[in-house]
């Protein structure tokens, strides 16, 4: 897991940090990457390719990306703000907060807890991505189409990643604090850390340099429209746009405490929904960040097994939003996200002091994020993937695990099917229609990684009941049930299957 590494002045890092950057972008052809190597030497910042294939700008530090399920780390920590200024506290029932609130499950909505939302724990529906308007009222109006989603698992039971969790979690903000969820983590978190070009909305981005994502049909790159943007989805990441300079602020504030003095130029107060600033606010946010307790980020709430953001084969765990994986020479805490056309990729380590930040626009940009991410792991940390034995399963065995997986609460399904001898995921791939096909190599008797393709590495675990027949398919880190006869599919569109 760990390898030699050989001691590289600050300069020659950069160097070769952008060279790899530039080869990869040879081979993956994204059209445009932000890219940010933190150190305690220095930070260093590489941009390449442009916004647009159709109004091409070259993509600058200042260039703004949607970074996706990342913005859950900054609902998180924006709670975390509340709570250390005796607002609320990480374990109270969201009912403290949200008295009406309402599930199917009524147990569960009784005995839900905001650090459950924090933690993916809920069990219900994670994947609800219904567009309830532009207007302040879109968190307490998707709210009410939660009420009516299923419970797939029993509270705290199987880890599944959980979206809707969020939407709670930022309504709560919202009820807590008298603001719109966007005002809230703007005053007490972005603006308090600089990050001034941060933003939620299209009306505020549209006057920056930004990136359009793109979707790779087949060999091409299309440019995704609309560029969608779901305000009810915000909590869990579906509007937050920011910059490699922004995602630098923020990582060494997680990896140090490092909040700019009140003389440093970070923009003026925080603005309200009207447009008003609240500077007052936002000082007291910063004395807030000050102060925090930022372990608790990062302390383990439980395992999920197969890691997210680990090397292939790896156990992770879930600390307060953030992913963590536990090496011996470093602990690593990672968040990422996807939304249609952008997918980033964001990791910290507060012992070594080394931070990893890629933003692209372009479908296939985790693929492109992960190799770049693992050259980091080996090249600064010295870390490096154990070897992972092939176990090669039965066709008994392997027919057994064969079969239909649902998507919950959609009309979409995965197949699983042995062709000459090797289990064969079919994905739907709802940007250019069909399905892709991953082919998975087995490590244990019910784990394999996928191989090839844009999700190499990722890996998949067969989950079984009581009496030993397999009841989830688990990918990455969403759970998909085995159709069964009396099993109906239901209703929205797919999420991409390696977004977080």
């Amino acid at each position: 897991m760990t390898a030699p590494t050989t001691p590289a002045t600050p300069t020659d890092l950069a160097e070769r940090f952008e060279h790899e950057a530039r080869r990869l972008l040879e081979e993956f052809d994204v059209p445009g990457v932000s890219l940010g190597l933190l150190t305690p030497d220095g930070d260093h910042v590489v941009t390449l390719g442009v916004t647009s294939l159709e109004n091409p700008l070259p993509v600058t530090a200042d260039t703004i990306f949607q970074i996706g399920s990342t913005t859950k780390t900054l609902t998180s920590l924006t709670l975390s703000v509340l709570e250390a200024q005796g607002k609320l506290s990480r374990d109270d029932l969201i009912r403290t907060h949200l008295p009406d609130f309402r599930l199917k499950d009524e147990s569960v909505a009784a005995e839900l807890t905001i650090l459950d939302t924090l933690t993916h724990q809920g069990g219900f529906q994670g994947d609800l991505f219904e567009d309830t308007g532009d207007g302040d009222d879109a968190l307490a109006k998707v709210l009410d189409l939660l009420a009516d989603a299923p419970q797939v698992v029993p509270l705290r039971g199987h880890w599944s990643y959980n979206n809707a969790g969020f939407y709670i979690a930022g309504r709560v903000i919202e009820v807590v604090t008298g603001m719109t969820w966007e005002a809230a983590v703007t005053e007490l978190v972005l603006k308090p850390l600089g990050m001034t070009k941060t933003l939620f909305f299209p009306n505020e981005i549209m006057t920056h340099r930004f990136a359009a994502g793109h979707n790779k049909i087949g060999e091409e790159f299309v440019v995704q429209r609309p560029w969608q943007m779901v305000r009810s989805a915000g909590p869990a990441g579906s509007t937050c746009s920011s910059t490699v300079n922004d995602m630098a602020r923020y990582a060494h504030y997680i990896m140090s405490g490092t909040v700019p003095s009140p003389q440093e130029d970070t923009g003026a107060g925080a603005e309200d929904a009207s447009g008003d600033t609240t500077e007052a606010g936002t000082e007291a946010g910063a004395a807030t960040l000050t102060t925090l307790d930022r372990t608790r980020l990062w302390a383990p709430v439980r395992s999920i097994g197969i890691a997210l953001n680990g090397f292939p084969g790896d156990q992770g765990q879930i600390g307060q939003s953030w992913f963590i994986d536990q090496y011996d020479d470093a602990t690593i805490l990672s968040h990422g996200g996807t939304t249609v056309g952008h997918q980033s990729d964001f990791w910290l380590s507060p012992d070594r002091k080394v931070a990893f930040i890629a933003l692209t626009n372009g479908s296939n940009g985790h693929a492109y994020n992960r190799r770049l991410s693992e050259w980091v792991k080996r090249e600064v940390l010295g870390l490096t993937a154990p070897d992972t034995a092939d176990h090669q399963p039965s066709e008994a065995e392997l027919q057994e695990l064969a079969g239909t997986y649902l998507v919950v609460g959609q009309p979409l399904k995965m197949e699983a099917e042995v062709r000459g001898g090797v289990l064969t995921l079919l994905i739907p791939d709802t940007a250019a229609g069909g399905t892709k096909d991953a082919a998975l190599r087995f490590i244990a008797p019910d784990r394999a990684i996928i191989s090839g393709g844009d999700m190499d590495g990722y890996a998949i675990d067969f989950l079984r009941d009581d009496t030993g027949q397999v009841e989830f398919l688990k990918v990455v880190v969403r759970l998909y049930p085995r159709q069964r006869d009396e099993a109906p599919a239901t209703a929205q569109p797919l999420p991409a299957l390696e977004e977080a």
